[in-house]
């Protein structure tokens, strides 16, 4: 894992906050933890998305061709 040592402020409600604070504590890391790994994993899947819609793609193409 790359070094952490950059800033970035995220405002948040009270309810989102106390959700937060609630889901770190259930899985026993930090809610800034918690928001980093929520990024990687959004960002990843939707690397994924892209991915399976290229390679519908790419079956779609093969599918006309007369190969």
């Amino acid at each position: 894992m790359s070094k952490i040592d950059k800033r970035f402020t995220i405002l948040f409600s009270d309810e989102e906050l106390m959700l937060l604070k609630h889901n770190a504590n259930l899985r026993g890391m930090s809610v800034g933890e918690l928001v980093r790994v929520s990024v990687q994993n959004e960002i990843t899947h939707k690397s994924i998305a892209d991915k399976l819609r290229a390679l519908q793609k790419i079956y779609e193409l093969g599918n006309q061709s007369s190969i």
